[in-house]
């Protein structure tokens, strides 16, 4: 094969996986259409323990470690604002403890499991887990368990 033929070929190969990666991107509503990139999540985390109880939790990705927080029970809440990365790699975990428990564990953001659902990820904690506003209900009744060590 001549190397203008072979040229052609790797040419049209680079073309067909840009089309396919832009129309998955869009089909799937992975960009921001204005901007050409995943869109900005919001994460809020509010306190829904009990009256007087404080909370002291700690969110990271495999890339970002967002700090320890305090958030008093009704008094406020905890967030924060990312941009997905490609391939829908992206999660984000806290621990969160109080009074004399033990730290407990919850997965806050997984890509494949939240995307779809929302960009305003509002969560509140509770005694037994994490529970995600749904806003089909407009109830936090997408409740999860806290992740085993």
């Amino acid at each position: 094969m001549s190397t203008t033929v072979l040229n052609r070929n790797l040419l049209m190969q680079v073309l067909l996986m840009i089309y396919l990666s832009l129309f998955f991107m869009t089909r799937f509503n992975l960009v921001a259409p204005e901007i050409g990139f995943f869109k900005r999540v919001h994460v809020r985390i509010a306190n829904d323990l009990s009256e007087g109880v404080d909370l002291k939790l700690h969110c990271k990705s495999k890339q970002d470690d967002l700090g320890e927080h305090i958030i008093s029970y009704g008094k406020g809440y905890y967030e924060f604002t990312f941009r997905p990365r490609y391939f829908g790699e992206t999660q984000f975990f806290c621990s969160f403890q109080w009074q004399e428990y033990q730290p407990r564990w919850s997965d806050i953001y997984i890509f494949s499991r939240d995307h779809p659902r929302c960009s305003e990820c509002y969560w509140k904690v509770v005694a037994d887990g994490t529970c995600l506003l749904d806003y089909d209900s407009n109830e936090y009744d997408l409740c999860y368990h806290w992740n085993k060590n």
